[in-house]
């Protein structure tokens, strides 16, 4: 376990350290069972699916996960376990061709060992959508219901669901309950790409559905998605034995006066406060993350400092560079950090502050020594296969600052040093960085600090806020 990190997997439950931005882990589920938590997920890089087992400690504070995952032998994404008279029954979506023919499947398991009891079994084609996946039952009132994704993820996606008696189905649905929740039509709603949902019961017996959904910029009638992929919670009423999901409309923001059991369960107030890190503790806040694996031997926090040495490694290759940021959660948001100019050292080697969605989109403003004794300024951009790489200006000395502002159509980059006003930067299209520049939406854009080669970037100081 690497001591700078709260909490790490180990390497032996998924392997991720050639994965892509678009693989990784897929659609984790979490469910508890007879004392046990246990937390479900294919990596697709791998593409194996996997459950982890956790139990809570004697104080009730923490859950101490088993280090060995169980293998369950199934071909496909989004799994989810039910469990039912000491049975456990596994979702997932399945391929059924070699076509990209999808369909909801579900197996009996040993959840002790992951071996397959009953072989896997179509149980829904979905409601006519494509792309059916997200799958995850609810029991209620004798009924079996499916809540189901539909439309792929894109701007046609939706919630859908069916219901039986049996758990085996057949899955139906009547007319007109679905789509359940969508704003596949409504273009006009600043969430889009309403889909994979699951319904929950709180401690008061009140029902709240998560979801997932896009927060897309509108930049001259293109939308530009540099966020993700984020999580949405509405109230639920059920009427007539199914579910209505808030008014029916996915909205930004939800009036709870008309759900007055499901306020007086809220204890504390959702406020998006901004990041601060002053590196008190020595151990990386959970905001922070590393490409594909951690950083044992190149990052340090010590002294209210973050120190990050150099690897061989570039933005550009599928391995673990030395590289530390956070996500970017606003489309209007600043990213800085202050230097320690003390324990910075450039040598042969490079530092900088760079933004990234993947491997082949992203940007970087780096510093490099020059034979003035002075540093030299570079743009580095990778486009899909264009590449940037200019000289914009030299500092006398190295920069207090490293900043990343972003608006809804451009990123920019800045280094600045404010006794000597000297400022350097460049401003580049927010587009480049966006899932529709990459044909994805899962992870949206990721800000940090990055060492190449004999270099090291000290911080000490890091902070995200709205503009």
């Amino acid at each position: 376990m690497d001591k700078t990190r709260r909490n790490c997997y180990f390497a032996s439950q998924a392997d991720l350290r050639a994965a892509k931005s678009n693989e990784g882990i897929f659609a984790v589920c979490i469910r508890y069972y007879q004392e046990h938590f246990y937390v479900i997920t294919t990596n697709f890089s791998e593409f194996k699916t996997f459950i982890l087992r956790g139990r809570l400690t004697v104080d009730k504070k923490t859950i101490e996960w088993q280090q060995d995952r169980v293998e369950v032998a199934i071909s496909g994404i989004d799994p989810d376990l039910y469990f039912e008279d000491n049975h456990t029954y596994l979702q997932f979506t399945g391929y059924i061709d070699d076509k990209g023919t999808k369909a909801i499947q579900q197996v009996e398991i040993d959840i002790k060992t992951g071996n397959l009891i009953q072989k896997p079994k179509i149980i829904s084609f979905g409601t006519g959508g494509r792309d059916v996946e997200g799958p995850h039952i609810i029991k209620k009132d004798g009924w079996y219901y499916l809540l189901i994704a539909e439309g792929g993820t894109g701007v046609g996606h939706m919630i859908t669901m069916q219901r039986s008696r049996s758990l085996w189905g057949p899955f139906e649905a009547e007319a007109g309950i679905n789509p359940l929740f969508t704003n596949r039509d409504r273009a006009e709603q600043p969430l889009q790409n309403i889909g994979h949902a699951d319904l929950f019961q709180d401690t008061k017996g009140n029902w709240w559905l998560t979801c997932l959904g896009t927060h897309p910029s509108n930049v001259g009638f293109t939308l530009l998605t540099n966020t993700g992929r984020e999580t949405l919670l509405y109230p639920v009423n059920w009427e007539k034995d199914w579910p209505v999901i808030y008014t029916g409309i996915p909205e930004r923001s939800v009036d709870l006066t008309k759900f007055p059991a499901h306020t007086d369960i809220l204890t504390q107030e959702q406020n998006l406060t901004p990041f601060i890190d002053q590196f008190i503790e020595q151990r990386l806040s959970p905001e922070w993350i590393t490409l594909r694996d951690q950083l044992v031997e190149e990052l340090t926090i010590d002294k209210n400092c973050c120190l990050l040495k150099g690897k061989n490694e570039t933005l550009s290759d599928l391995k673990t560079p030395a590289f530390i940021g956070i996500r970017q959660t606003e489309q209007e948001e600043i990213f800085q950090v202050t230097l320690s100019k003390e324990k910075t050292a450039i040598q042969n080697g490079q530092i900088g502050i760079a933004a990234l969605i993947n491997a082949d989109h992203y940007a970087a403003l780096l510093l490099e020594k020059n034979e003035t004794l002075g540093y030299t300024v570079r743009h580095y951009q990778k486009v899909a296969d264009l590449e940037i790489n200019e000289a914009i200006g030299q500092l006398s000395e190295l920069p207090d600052t490293l900043t990343i502002i972003n608006h809804q159509a451009t990123k920019t980059f800045l280094a600045e040093n404010k006794k000597s006003d000297e400022q350097l930067s460049f401003t580049t299209s927010a587009l480049h960085f966006s899932n529709e520049a990459i044909a994805a939406l899962n992870t949206g854009d990721v800000e940090g600090i990055y060492a190449y080669n004999n270099a090291q970037i000290a911080i000490i100081k890091a902070e995200r806020s709205s503009l």
